[in-house]
């Protein structure tokens, strides 16, 4: 018994010490996460007058953080899902939702989600609210009304309403919006709305008070808006003028978000319509992060240090561990009507990420037999709204309470669907032998396995039509290509000289594009070198706004610092990007067989057929920049383009053969952006893609070549891009040239930082003195 007594003690110690080592080393990993954070995060808290206390409590982000002691969620127990989770898939069951009491239960889990990541926790609803009329007139046949309502702990929660009531028989819908869109509630009183008007806006804004009220709940500054939009529903479903089955929300930008919220958490709004509302709108975080052109977590938790619970913070750079997306957010509507508006071409907005979380939670409505009652309304313009817009979203407003007979078109710019391209596509896949890079022991066996890679390469881009060439480059004297260029905003360094190319004077097939040159003459009998810049994922802007963590346009402080060096600078929008967007929509419609990489690829080609031809610039130095899909764009026109003297790359890539779950390169080329849509032929299998990065790489061998991978890029798998870069370092051995090769992993995410800039401006000083 005494022998059996010992084993068990022994037992229970060796599983409390187990366990205690666990803890350990879990504590240990979140504060190296949290050291991570802070390196990461390099926006300063409060640095924009927006931006209130990060709680009643805590001035800025970092203050919170030290008072609560609070670290990163222990990232290695979190899944890695690269893109947007699947709403109608049980987080708690990981099983296919079958029935509507299984979405009821996981609407409740999404809730909990997102107040524990994004919003905070929030109280309940009151046991009454109690109005005063402060004023009571007409203007006309409209009656205006400005009432206060209280309610909560000692009555001292405030909310403050106006309603303009339009003469009417029986129940009107109600037209609900921020006191800072009085505006629009006027033109839905001519349309036969009640106009509702609230104090949930930063001009005025009775829910700050809130935090104090209810000390026991974090609710964040977007939630307290949404919960105190909640509070006047408490009110007008009394009032007898009101149809309690048709009040609607709307809100432009910070106040679209807060309309998503007050609508996901209240079901009592039948209908929801979020103008230009991006990040935490239905702008999904795991697109929202540096390559994609949007606003940033560490950028909008700086600058909007209220809007989100602190925690949120802590995912920078690890978006896709995020338990919770805003495409979930939007499911808790469904089936009551939404509708999503925003310009495609505002900056910190990506049109591309917005269809996505659109094309998502459309699948619950679609699943709840209601796919009519959530609408997209695209528009070309400024961030701001006109007239025009507001009626519009009237008019679907009209249309989902029956108020008149139309149907809504909803327009879609990135609608690319792999399913409707291999149904009407036909590809014959070669039959190739297995092809080992390392066995070329030579120049000349080298010369013969590029010659295979090329042609692989080549079919993978798909089969461009014939065409010509057009007459050479002859410079304008516009300030601008395109009118989108006034809204996105070109590059304007300081110290250069920029010529607009196109569209009259277009490279390749009607392409244009921005040359810049450093300010002053040229030196007798010399030419510059010269840089084509391919950019990131921004649908939005193209060229016009990269990634800069000191804030700003970082693209303009890349250019300058590459012209200081005496560099001239070459400039596109990509296929689909920028004011090439609508470029892009139908490219398949109408080249089935090719594919929007190999555009892009032909594109670089143009440009360099261009720059031959351009006087006082040095064809025998062209070089190619690009990041993230504009860096696999460089790389393969490099393999393919003998006359590009040197490439570099930031976060440009990750192998597909060597795509998982966590790294979904194939599937993000074959099918989230419909760039190489033959990829996709080998999802199943892709071991058996006929060419890699590596091969391709290994193309552009002996020329220079710089590849900035950094290591915390969640988006590439950084052992296999250390292993294809240490292949392709024994082909640059091969030439005798290993030093032309360089690799460097950073640890960051997938941006341009100052030191990187620096690298990449003095990799081309040393590729041009060869």
């Amino acid at each position: 018994m005494r022998y059996l007594l010992r084993l068990i003690l022994t037992f229970l110690l060796t599983g409390s010490l187990v366990t205690s080592l666990r803890a350990q080393a879990d504590l240990a990993r979140r504060k190296q996460y949290l050291e991570e954070s802070l390196r990461l995060n390099v926006q300063q808290d409060h640095r924009h007058p927006i931006s209130r206390r990060v709680t009643l409590q805590d001035s800025t982000w970092r203050d919170w953080q030290r008072r609560t002691g609070e670290l990163p969620p222990d990232f290695s127990t979190l899944p890695s899902v690269p893109f947007l989770p699947d709403p109608l898939m049980s987080g708690t069951t990981g099983k296919r939702i079958q029935s509507t009491a299984d979405w009821s239960q996981e609407r409740n889990r999404i809730k909990r989600e997102f107040q524990h990541w994004i919003s905070g926790t929030v109280p309940p609803a009151p046991a009454s609210v109690t109005p005063r009329i402060l004023s009571d007139r007409y203007e006309g046949a409209v009656r205006i009304q400005r009432i206060e309502l209280s309610f909560g702990p000692e009555n001292r929660a405030r909310m403050t309403l106006e309603l303009m009531i339009p003469p009417g028989k029986g129940t009107l819908p109600v037209y609900m919006t921020p006191v800072t869109h009085r505006g629009w509630a006027q033109l839905a009183v001519k349309r036969g709305y009640i106009g509702c008007v609230y104090a949930g806006a930063d001009t005025q804004d009775d829910t700050q008070a809130y935090q104090a009220i209810y000390p026991d709940y974090d609710f964040t500054g977007l939630m307290r808006r949404a919960w105190g939009a909640s509070r006047v529903v408490d009110y007008l479903v009394t009032r007898n003028e009101v149809n309690p089955a048709q009040i609607a929300i709307t809100g432009h930008s910070r106040n679209g978000k807060q309309a998503l919220w007050a609508a996901a958490f209240d079901e009592r709004f039948a209908a929801v319509i979020s103008s230009s509302c991006g990040t935490g709108g239905i702008t999904p975080w795991r697109f929202s992060d540096p390559q994609y052109g949007n606003q940033t977590i560490d950028d909008i938790c700086a600058n909007a240090a209220h809007w989100f619970h602190p925690r949120l913070r802590f995912f920078f750079g690890r978006e896709d561990r995020l338990p919770i997306d805003q495409n979930q957010l939007l499911a808790l509507i469904a089936p009551r009507s939404l509708l999503l508006t925003y310009s495609t071409v505002e900056r910190q907005l990506n049109p591309w990420a917005n269809e996505q979380c659109y094309q998502s939670a459309k699948t619950v409505y679609d699943f709840l037999k209601s796919p009519d009652k959530i609408g997209l309304l695209p528009r070309m313009g400024e961030h701001a709204v006109t007239t025009r817009d507001v009626e519009r979203c009237l008019d679907f407003l009209d249309i989902q309470f029956k108020r008149k007979t139309a149907r809504w078109e909803n327009v879609r710019y990135c609608d690319f669907s792999y399913a409707n391209w291999l149904r009407t596509t036909k590809t014959v896949l070669p039959s190739w032998p297995v092809l080992r890079l390392n066995e070329a022991k030579d120049t000349l066996a080298l010369g013969r396995r590029k010659q295979a890679i090329r042609a692989r390469l080549n079919w993978l881009l798909g089969d461009e039509p014939a065409g010509v060439k057009p007459n050479p480059v002859v410079p304008t004297t516009i300030d601008r290509v395109d009118w989108i260029d006034g809204i996105t905003g070109r590059p304007k360094p300081k110290r250069a000289t920029i010529t607009y190319l196109g569209p009259y004077t277009a490279m390749g097939d009607h392409l244009s594009g921005t040359l810049y040159q450093p300010d002053g003459p040229l030196n007798p009998g010399k030419k510059r070198p010269v840089v084509i810049y391919l950019h990131s994922y921004t649908y939005n802007t193209g060229y016009a706004v990269g990634y800069k963590p000191e804030g700003g346009r970082g693209n303009e402080v890349l250019f300058q610092e590459v012209l200081d060096q005496g560099f001239a600078v070459l400039a596109i929008d990509l296929l689909g990007f920028g004011n090439r967007l609508e470029e892009g929509t139908y490219f398949y419609e109408r080249f089935p067989a090719w594919s929007k990489m190999g555009k892009m690829v032909s594109d670089v080609r143009a440009c360099v057929d261009a720059l031959e031809t351009y006087a006082g610039l040095d064809n025998q130095q062209i070089y190619v920049v690009g990041e993230t899909i504009g860096g696999s764009v460089a790389l393969m026109a490099a393999a393919l383009d003998q006359r590009i003297a040197g490439v570099a790359v930031v976060a440009a890539f990750s192998p597909w053969r060597t795509s998982t779950k966590q790294y979904e390169s194939l599937k993000n080329d074959a099918y989230q952006h419909g760039f190489l849509p033959r990829l996709g032929l080998f999802a199943e299998n892709p071991q058996q893609v006929p060419v890699d990065f590596d091969e391709i790489i290994a193309c552009i061998a002996p020329r220079p070549l710089l590849v900035i991978a950094p290591s915390l890029n969640r988006h590439a798998d950084p052992l296999a891009v250390q292993s294809t870069l240490e292949q392709v370092k024994t082909v640059y051995g091969i030439y005798q040239k290993t030093s032309d090769l360089q690799f460097q992993a950073p640890p960051e995410i997938n941006r341009i930082t100052t030191p990187m800039r620096a690298d990449l401006t003095r990799f081309l000083v040393q590729s041009n003195k060869h």
